[in-house]
């Protein structure tokens, strides 16, 4: 993993620990349920009973309210404002919560988990976890300075500690009457298959009598069965607890979607290919759709002679954003087609703070996140941190986060049967210079909901066969992007332009 990403990662651990400091002066801060509720309308279309929306940044009822690091509920008029545009406030995976979870239950909105935690996790936490290595260890420079060491991957003490503590807190609740339907936990905890872990581990003595033959010798090897070995541990001693309690709750964590040999899914920054794994016993991915910044310095390039503008790097965007969703969905449709799909979402990840790199433009978001949805989405977690709280010329950003994934949400809930029960047609992802067609649909019975858009200055036109036994249609694909329902009459296709 990324140097970068284990720093944000204690940034979204401390979010969840105890907030953000936020900056005194009310101008500055525009992220408060009534700025919310202007901005934000509530949805037109029906959204009883699908699981909610999510946002990183908890609500606040002004600038300097601390009920949520204080476990205090929202009021009952609030959650239901919340309901209604298709939200709810997550709460951590903490008894102290439980008041909470009955307040949401009471105004009939879903409770949700979800926490952040980072760097050692659970296999750290227990004594003489950590490697044994020798005296003359060089440590790895790019190492996180908040791990010295890390810990030893086929250690499980720590982790059945940590499901022991998940079934006592999750009796508390199901004590109190309190139904979880959802746990999305942001768990980016070890082991993870980087190169500074198999240093580690291939130095440490105790690894070299545990592991297979041959795994430590070689960092492929090492890199796929950690992938593996992670999602094991996972399921066994996190996602057991909650479906033991919950039946019916819909468990996922940072990053866990399908990958294989057929259809390697790219990571979350699109450098490398995710080994292949499966769900495990996770029912619900996790695939993640961020417009990072860091984007820029990954995958731009210098022979492409563009300008550094918003046209051009909302090309990269597009790519990097589409491709982890599309290919897991891919995968998912073979070996897992009953599983859901909850990715986190953002336009603007800071994580290159660099003025001179241009922010995904609102209007290609709105389109990525359409094609999200067509793509077997099934609900979204808004990342949407408050970056520099005190200047005003991002502020607008972390409302716009939430108001661009509702409008959209409305916007597919129109075909809310085809967005349910729809199958999947197209999972073909954008390259950065792709000028030609890029759509994506969804077809239930003698009908098809289509998206289509092209990143080429003009519109350009695609021919799909949407029903094996209906003619061809051809279907004009312009830069801002067009929607289309299609209908089969025998032979014959009608097509409407939303």
């Amino acid at each position: 993993m990324a140097t970068i990403s284990r720093l944000w990662l204690v940034f979204g651990y401390l979010l969840c620990a105890g907030g953000m400091a936020l900056a005194k002066d009310p101008s500055t801060v525009p992220w408060t349920l009534p700025e919310l509720f202007t901005r934000v309308p509530p949805l037109t279309h029906d959204a009883l009973g699908r699981l909610p929306l999510i946002v990183i940044e908890p609500f606040r009822l002004t600038p300097e309210d601390r009920s949520f690091e204080e476990a205090k509920p929202l009021p009952a008029e609030v959650i239901k404002g919340l309901a209604v545009r298709g939200l709810t406030q997550w709460i951590p995976p903490d008894a102290r919560y439980i008041p909470f979870a009955l307040a949401l239950q009471q105004a009939g909105a879903r409770v949700v988990f979800m926490e952040g935690n980072a760097f050692n996790g659970p296999a750290g936490e227990v004594p003489d976890g950590l490697h044994q290595l020798p005296a003359d260890f060089v440590r790895d420079p790019e190492q996180p300075a908040q791990q010295p060491h890390y810990p030893c991957p086929l250690l499980l003490e720590g982790w059945r500690q940590k499901a022991d503590s998940l079934r006592a807190m999750l009796k508390k609740y199901k004590d109190a009457g309190v139904q979880v339907d959802a746990a999305w936990l942001d768990w980016e905890i070890e082991p993870y298959p980087g190169k500074s872990q198999w240093n580690e581990a291939r130095a440490c003595s105790r690894c070299r009598a545990q592991f297979p033959p041959g795994v430590l010798d070689d960092f492929q090897r090492y890199r796929a069965f950690i992938t593996r070995w992670r999602q094991s541990l996972f399921s066994t001693y996190v996602v057991a607890p909650f479906l033991e309690a919950y039946p019916t709750c819909s468990v996922t964590n940072w990053e866990v979607v399908i990958s294989s040999p057929e259809t390697p899914t790219p990571n979350w920054s699109g450098l490398r290919d995710i080994p292949p794994v499966s769900l495990g016993m996770f029912n619900t991915a996790n695939p993640v759709v961020y417009g990072n910044t860091l984007w820029c310095k990954y995958h731009w390039q210098e022979a492409w002679q563009w300008p550094l503008d918003v046209p051009h790097m909302d090309r990269v965007y597009t790519a990097v954003m589409l491709g982890e969703i599309s290919a897991h969905c891919a995968n998912a449709l073979r070996s897992a087609p009953d599983s859901r799909s909850v990715p986190w979402v953002d336009r603007f990840c800071a994580d290159d703070r660099d003025p001179k790199i241009p922010i995904l433009s609102r209007v290609r978001y709105r389109e990525i996140l359409r094609h999200c949805w067509l793509r077997g989405t099934d609900s979204m977690q808004i990342f949407n941190p408050n970056w520099f709280p005190t200047d005003p010329t991002y502020q607008a950003i972390v409302t716009e986060e939430v108001e661009d994934v509702v409008q959209v949400y409305d916007e597919m809930l129109a075909y809310r049967p085809i967005l349910e029960r729809g199958q999947v047609m197209n999972t073909a992802a954008p390259g950065i210079t792709d000028n030609g067609p890029i759509w994506s649909g969804r077809r239930l019975g003698d009908t098809v909901l289509l998206r289509a858009f092209t990143q080429a200055t003009r519109a350009v036109q695609v021919t799909i066969t949407p029903f094996s036994d209906a003619d061809p249609v051809t279907l004009s694909c312009p830069p801002n992007g067009a929607t289309y329902l299609l209908t089969r009459q025998d032979k014959r296709v009608k097509v409407e332009r939303k």
